[in-house]
């Protein structure tokens, strides 16, 4: 093999080195980053704005937060995920801000507070290049391939959050999102076999998608203070409403090959602003609080329901002299399994005005495989291995402040993959095999900052 050299660049603003298969990566507040986004009931922040609004009436003081991963670091290493022997290797450092949020009410109508918070789920930036070439299995005829990627994935969410306080004991509440997804995907694949009389066989594949997407949904709780120790809640996220005029995407395909009798193959799509589909899923979630001494433990159990393979986008007649047989050349499909994630989470008093923070949360990868095929099929994201997320670190907490800093590091590996592109050197005959023998590591440390700022001195009250 004459060589082979990957460059991959992962640049990133804002949010984190993101993928778009997990439902708890990114945790909302301070506090549920470095709880492993376990304290739902327990939360009197305004991240139960997220986890469960059901707490907000046990919010003390109206108030306003920030809540920003200062510094991100992402090793990300893939062994054979462009082809045999060729590697995707990348390091990133970036700022990811993640919410801000704010809770207003009247003392003498405590009863019922509306919370409001910018959520930034998701923004990931990923650009690499590949290239590889060789003789093929010692013959005459050389081979040789490039591969460029491009994808920028965000998810935001406006949320506002109303909640009634029914007893000393016992909030209910419900938050309200407006979700706007949107992908930028573009792709380049360009495959040469040549011998001595000049080129042989070719592929080449282009793909360029502008996905957007913007729904409705409704997360419903309940928090109840059992007692002085113990705290219950309950929460659950509807299914999405899709806002229609607001869903639509331009997604564009050219794919040229060489067929068995030496004439070429050219297959071309167009889709100029069709509507788009993204599903979530119904959610529900247990959550559970325990004090004991000068130490809160907290629990957190979320079942996922699965959805089912559906295409992402509503095609409309190809236009193209070129247009492709099949009209799955041009679709996105995603079909998502059962998930059950877990998070326990720990804070304990350090000294009269310091708290130490803890916690780990599992994150189980979402595609259903059985369903979809990255190798034949359009897909959004080709991230497949699980996720686990380990936090640790301070609050120091004043009469007007709450300020805390810590350390969340997450880890994901996997085993068996599907290749994102397979540039391997073989014959043309076997131009559509793929390999799933990848092995992928990735880790990320981000450094969580969180400030919130409350109206009223707390000592006063």
């Amino acid at each position: 093999m004459r060589g082979i050299y990957l460059v991959i660049f992962i640049f990133h603003t804002f949010l984190l080195y993101g993928q778009g298969n997990y439902y708890w990566q990114q945790q909302q507040g301070a506090n549920g980053n470095l709880l492993g986004g376990s304290l739902a009931s327990g939360a009197t922040d305004n991240s139960a704005i997220y986890y469960n609004p059901g707490a907000l009436a046990f919010t003390e003081t109206p108030n306003v937060s920030f809540t920003s991963d200062l510094i991100g670091y992402t090793i990300l290493n893939i062994k054979n995920g462009a082809g045999e022997g060729v590697d995707i290797k990348g390091n990133s450092l970036e700022t990811k801000p993640q919410m801000v949020a704010g809770t207003a009410f009247k003392y003498n109508k405590q009863k019922f507070k509306v919370t409001y918070a910018f959520i930034n789920l998701l923004n990931s930036k990923h650009e690499f290049a590949v290239q590889n070439s060789g003789s093929v299995n010692g013959s005459n005829v050389f081979f040789e391939g490039y591969f460029n990627y491009k994808s920028l994935l965000r998810n935001d969410r406006f949320a506002i959050g109303t909640t009634y306080r029914l007893s000393e004991k016992i909030g209910v509440g419900i938050t309200h999102f407006l979700d706007i997804k949107s992908a930028q995907i573009t792709s380049n694949v360009d495959q040469t076999w040549a011998n001595g009389n000049g080129v042989q066989d070719t592929f080449s594949a282009f793909t360029n998608l502008r996905f957007n997407h913007a729904s409705l949904l409704w997360k419903i709780g309940i928090a109840w203070h059992v007692n002085q120790n113990l705290n219950l809640g309950f929460n659950f996220d509807t299914p999405d409403i899709r806002i229609k005029f607001l869903s639509k995407s331009t997604a564009r395909k050219i794919r040229e090959k060489t067929l068995d009798d030496g004439s070429i193959s050219k297959e071309i799509s167009t889709q100029d602003k069709v509507y788009s589909n993204y599903k979530l899923p119904f959610t529900a979630e247990f959550n559970i609080g325990y004090t004991i001494n000068k130490v809160d433990l907290s629990g957190r159990v979320g079942i996922f329901s699965k959805v089912d393979r559906y295409g992402m986008l509503e095609l409309q007649p190809e236009i193209s002299t070129f247009s492709p047989l099949d009209q799955s050349f041009s679709q996105y499909y995603s079909a998502n399994k059962v998930i059950y994630n877990a998070a326990v989470g720990v804070k304990s008093r350090l000294i009269k005005s310091m708290n130490f923070l803890s916690g780990f949360r599992t994150d189980f990868n979402i595609v259903d495989q059985n369903q979809v095929n990255p190798h034949a099929e359009n897909v959004l994201s080709y991230d497949y291995w699980d996720l686990y997320h380990i936090s640790a670190g301070i609050e120091w907490f004043g009469p007007r402040f709450n300020i805390i800093a810590g350390l969340v590091t997450d880890l994901g590996f996997s085993n068996g993959d599907p290749q994102y592109v397979n540039l391997t050197p073989r014959d043309y005959s076997q131009l559509n095999e793929f390999q799933s023998n990848t092995e992928s590591s990735f880790v990320q440390f981000n450094l969580v900052f969180g400030i919130t700022y409350h109206f009223v001195d707390k000592t006063q009250l």
